[in-house]
């Protein structure tokens, strides 16, 4: 494995169970050492992965000592996230950690902040944005296929049978799903918000104590309307993670759903021919881009080179606070019914005092 580094994985249950085979699949990384507070849960970790129980601990702590690592991968719980970056940071390790950033807005910011003291880098596991699909319509978009972006249009809608933290959330439609959408938002089209207006609730058949749908409205610096729906609970209606997307620009708009890319040119003469498309009826199926990884893996692959390399991650820690941003202010404006302007959000986390 060529200039592989080594990496602690902190946390296994639930989407953490699955990391580990992301991690043994990598081309860039190897598998140090799995942490868990559950010793029947690492066990079963140890048999399933075939991971050798010497290099399985209760904590992280024990592992540093008995390891040699590059890097922590987090997995625990958003609250405990703080807790377990500043220890690694203290030890020189780089930390991936699943997102929200972490469970509030100071341990964000401490998080941001003592990474850059400690010069790790601090990279948010923003894995939607490296797939074909996104890709793909971010491609088409700096080609300037349709022009400056003036209306977008997302509908997500899933009903996953969850049970956890997530179950006991105020907004966990918002905090734990929409981020993905708000980031791609900002990372695959390219905007940036200024403010957000939002409402959600609960149907009465939610197995959620929190609102599990939601309905948010994002003004954009270039003037642009970003209306986003989604639903945790859907009854029959069903899109992809990614959602349904139709984004409108002056000459045409992109339809990305279902993992497929379409283009409608607004003028006739421009809807023949499209390089790397293919013209039918009038409208431009795009191929998508090759890439050489996808998802976790292509996130494990940027934060490997970002080390190697270093720089910033793509996905750092500072680049999700303005996306974190959008989630709160998101939930700011549900609480209180009013537009939450994103710069005043920003401004509350820039006069948090972080202390380590």
């Amino acid at each position: 494995m060529t200039n592989s580094l080594r990496i602690i994985q902190v946390g296994l249950g639930g989407w953490g169970w699955s990391w580990t085979q992301v991690v043994l699949d990598s081309p860039h990384w190897e598998l140090a050492a799995v942490v868990d507070i559950n010793q029947e849960l690492l066990n079963k970790a140890c048999q399933y992965y075939q991971i050798n129980p010497k290099t399985a601990f209760n904590s992280l702590s024990e592992a540093v000592k008995e390891v040699e690592a590059d890097a922590v991968l987090i997995l625990v719980p958003p609250d405990y996230h703080a807790n377990i970056a500043l220890e690694a940071f203290e030890h020189g390790l780089h930390c991936i950690v699943e997102k929200p950033l972490a469970g509030t807005l100071e341990d964000c910011k401490k998080i941001v902040e003592v990474a850059e003291r400690s010069g790790c880098n601090i990279m948010v596991s923003q894995n939607y944005r490296f797939k074909r699909a996104p890709q793909t319509v971010k491609k088409v978009i700096e080609q300037n296929v349709i022009g400056e972006l003036g209306s977008v249009y997302i509908n997500f809608q899933k009903s996953p049978d969850f049970t956890g933290f997530r179950t006991e959330m105020d907004e966990p439609l918002i905090i734990d799903m929409a981020i993905h959408h708000f980031d791609q938002i900002r990372g695959i089209l390219g905007l940036e918000p200024v403010s957000v207006k939002a409402h959600s609730w609960n149907p009465t058949w939610s197995s959620f104590k929190g609102n599990a749908v939601a309905s948010v409205v994002f003004e954009m610096s270039n003037g642009a309307v970003v209306s986003y729906t989604g639903s945790w609970v859907s009854r029959g209606w069903e899109t992809t993670w990614d959602g349904d997307w139709r984004i409108q620009g002056e000459e045409g708009e992109i339809l990305w759903a279902n993992n497929e890319v379409t283009v409608t040119p607004h003028d006739v003469f421009k809807s023949v021919f499209m390089q790397g498309a293919i013209e039918k009826n009038g409208k431009l199926e795009v191929s998508l881009v090759d890439l050489q990884l996808e998802e976790r893996l292509a996130s494990l692959q940027e934060f490997a080179e970002s080390i190697h390399e270093n720089r910033e991650p793509e996905t750092s820690g500072r680049d999700n606070l303005n996306s974190l941003a959008m989630v709160l202010g998101a939930v700011q404006s549900a609480k209180t019914g009013e537009k939450v302007y994103i710069e005043d959000v920003l401004a509350a986390v820039k006069r948090e005092e972080i202390t380590q």
